[in-house]
């Protein structure tokens, strides 16, 4: 049967023109038509041939200029055509200013071994001139923006050649390997260095696998105590070097080679071949990884911790004496403050008191102080504690007696003299059968676990104990404390002394001051007197405050106040030759200048070291008349009816005692009937709180508010300045003298 052929698409082309009759109306239509199938086939190739080399050539210009390496393409006259951005960046240049190849930088091109490149010998020139692929040429440029040489591989390929075949165009294709060079210098200066390392011995280096020790030098097998044979024979296996406490650092740092390539230092012990351990810094890098073998580093620390142990001996012994250096300081400290308060106390009460509560403020929980009664027994003169609890106790102690003979701590230490350190003292004292009860049951309600009893000596024999405790919350007592305690001990002692011999000064001086005050006060007419003498109460010391008022010819009174410089037995001394000297010259020419004047001059000879203040005065009570002189003395003060007061201050002068020709001043002044005069030292206007100025001017105003209406109500006034109840460190005198209507 035939064969149908298909049915095949055929493009034609037509022209169609219209047959007129002989009219002018169309009598046909004459069809021209033409093959157009290969034609038209063949304009369809071209245009899909040029959308095809369109997309090629979108793709080589994305491909060109994402590039990592540099491409340059140039014309035979050196016409720069195409650059990519990598070129660009590799060269340090902007496209733009690109416009002629070789660069200019290249003509300072050097060879590896730092020689120059020839113009001509440059990889686009060779290629140009020779038609030929010019692969892998060196150089060394400058960057054009930081100057750094930038060491090139350029690649020159031929291109676009001619009909003679001459190339017209060539490729440089760059690759900047700077960075790349430096590392394999620092990878060959690396290898350099573990040769270096390994050859000088100075620490171990040892190349290892999983179970083999395969290479080390001599530093590594000595830390291990091996030798080359041993290594040479393999019988070194590391894993047996390893105690088992060493197991898992060592499979983390082997899990961290495989990881990452190397491990972080880490130390471990090796067990060396006799057998002792020997601690070790080990860090590793791999040097292959199949099989997996590395390169470690071992150092030895077995001197470095041998130092690290001496250091830290040696500073525990430097923390230990600088705490034994500070601890002197702080027993120094105390001793010296405990000095300051026993020389500042005024008196013995006062002394134990301040000495105690130094010591339970410093170094104790309680501290009692025994001083021997006159019934032989010892009694707890001073009782200090911390808290509230054994105070209860401590205070049912005090009233407790203990016998001078016994076994006690405290009698022991009463009796020989010697200090005693007693520890876990509530169980010793538990053990004693024979103590009586009731100081047992208050001594077990104390618990007292460290106690230091040490005597108070300054003589043959002690004059009392000294007994501070801690409580078991506290560290106990050491023998550096022992030996503060003693000290302390004797320096309380010769406190009591001291306290107890200026008792008996004060005493005695006192008796001897009031022994040269006058017994009475003259009866004069028309005239009140009253006087006051009050001894100061802070402190053991006497002051040689003194008043005079003795009858003189003609009706007249002579009123004397004085102070002499000074505040002991002397003083009150010299103040009884000051007041008879004086007394002398006024019955023999009563004028207040002469009798200052000549008592002065007696003064300086017989008594050079004495000094005084003096008032000295005459009264007429008759007729008012009043002279008086002063030698340095606060002045009197006048009142003349409510609300007036004055101070008598004329008559200002040197005091007693000044050597040479000394001159005195006698003023006068007219009292009326009513009008006083009060006479005082310095006692009663200046304190440690109050200036001498600020003291006379409340003076003035007390005087001034006052009703004193007689010399009695004077002195009363006066004296209501001195605060209530408050301690006096010097002696107040008082004369007042009132004239009666």
């Amino acid at each position: 049967m035939a064969s149908v052929p298909m049915p095949r698409e055929i493009l034609a082309g037509e022209l169609v023109q219209a047959v007129p009759d002989a009219g002018t109306a169309a009598a046909g239509l004459l069809v021209f038509a033409a093959d157009a199938t290969a034609h038209v086939r063949d304009r369809r190739g071209q245009e899909e041939l040029a959308e095809q080399l369109t997309v090629t050539e979108d793709r080589y210009r994305t491909l060109f200029e994402t590039l990592p390496q540099g491409v340059v393409y140039c014309a035979a006259d050196g016409r720069v055509l195409e650059i990519n951005p990598a070129a660009c960046e590799i060269l340090g240049v902007e496209a733009d200013a690109i416009v002629r190849w070789p660069l200019a930088s290249a003509w300072r091109a050097i060879h590896e071994d730092g020689s120059p490149w020839r113009p001509e010998e440059l990889p686009a020139a060779v290629a140009l001139r020779t038609g030929e692929v010019v692969v892998d040429a060196m150089l060394g440029m400058p960057h054009g923006r930081t100057g750094e040489t930038r060491w090139l591989r350029v690649t020159a390929v031929p291109d676009a050649r001619d009909e003679d075949g001459r190339p017209q165009r060539a490729y440089a294709m760059i690759r900047d390997l700077t960075e790349q060079r430096r590392a394999e210098a620092a990878v060959r200066d690396g290898c350099e260095l573990l040769v270096r390392l390994r050859d000088a011995n100075v620490l171990g280096v040892v190349t290892l696998d999983e179970q083999w020790i395969i290479d080390a030098n001599d530093a590594y097998l000595d830390i291990i105590g091996y030798t080359r044979e041993d290594l040479v024979g393999g019988r070194i296996d590391w894993r047996k070097m390893s105690p088992p406490q060493s197991t898992r650092v060592e499979q983390e740092a082997l899990a961290q080679l495989r990881r990452t390539g190397v491990c972080q230092p880490f130390e471990k012990e090796y067990i060396h071949r006799d057998g002792h351990r020997v601690p070790v810094l080990i860090g590793a890098a791999v040097i292959d990884r199949s099989p997996l073998r590395w390169m470690s580093f071992v150092v030895d620390l077995t001197a470095q911790q041998r130092a690290e142990r001496e250091r830290t001996e040696l500073l525990a012994r430097e923390q230990a004496a600088q705490a034994e250096a500070e601890s002197a300081r702080e027993r120094l400290t105390f001793l010296l403050q405990a000095g300051d308060l026993m020389a500042a106390a005024r008196d013995r009460h006062e002394l134990l008191r301040q000495a105690a509560r130094l010591v339970v403020d410093s170094m104790a929980d309680f501290c009692l102080v025994y001083l021997p009664a006159e019934d032989d027994s010892l009694r707890a003169a001073s009782i200090t504690y911390r808290d509230q609890i054994r105070g209860i106790i401590l205070t049912d102690l005090a009233d407790y007696p203990i016998q001078e003979v016994g076994q006690l701590t405290v009698q022991a230490v009463y009796a020989t003299g010697t200090s005693q350190l007693v520890r876990d003292a509530a169980a010793r004292l538990a053990s004693q059968a024979d103590l009586p009860p009731l100081l047992a049951s208050l001594l077990g309600r104390l618990r007292p676990d460290n106690v230091i009893v040490a005597p108070l000596t300054a003589g043959p024999r002690p004059a009392g104990v000294l007994a501070l405790g801690r409580g078991l919350e506290q560290p106990g007592f050491t023998q550096a404390d022992v030996a503060v305690v003693e000290e302390l001990g004797r320096r309380m002692a010769v406190g009591l002394e001291h306290a107890d011999a200026a008792a008996r000064d004060h005493t005695i001086a006192e008796t001897l001051q009031r022994s040269v005050l006058p017994d009475g006060l003259p009866e004069i007419a028309g005239l009140d007197l009253a006087v006051r003498y009050l001894p100061a109460t802070d402190g053991l010391e006497v002051g040689g405050d003194w008043y005079d008022a003795f009858p003189l010819d003609g009706g007249r009174v002579g009123l004397v106040i004085g102070d002499v410089v000074g505040h002991n037995i002397a003083a009150a001394s010299i103040m009884g030759q000051v007041r008879n000297l004086l007394r002398g010259y006024a019955i023999e020419n009563p004028r207040p200048a002469d009798v200052l004047r000549r008592t002065n001059t007696a003064l300086a000879r017989l008594l050079p070291d004495a000094l005084a203040t003096v008032v000295y005065a005459v009264l007429d009570p008759a007729v008012g008349k009043l002279t008086y002189a002063s030698a340095g003395h606060l002045p009197p003060i006048v009142t003349a009816g409510a609300g007036h007061a004055e101070y008598l201050d004329a008559a200002v002068g040197v005091m007693l005692g000044v050597p040479g020709d000394v001159a005195f001043t006698t003023r006068r002044r007219h009292l009326a009937r009513g009008d006083g005069i009060l006479f005082y030292t310095d006692g009663l206007i200046e304190d440690r709180h109050r200036d001498i100025t600020d003291g006379l001017d409340a003076l003035a105003v007390t005087m001034r508010n006052g009703v004193a209406r007689s010399a009695e109500q004077a002195c009363v006034t006066a004296q209501a300045m001195l605060p209530s109840g408050a301690p006096r460190a010097d002696d107040v005198c008082l004369l007042a003298a009132w004239l009666t209507g």
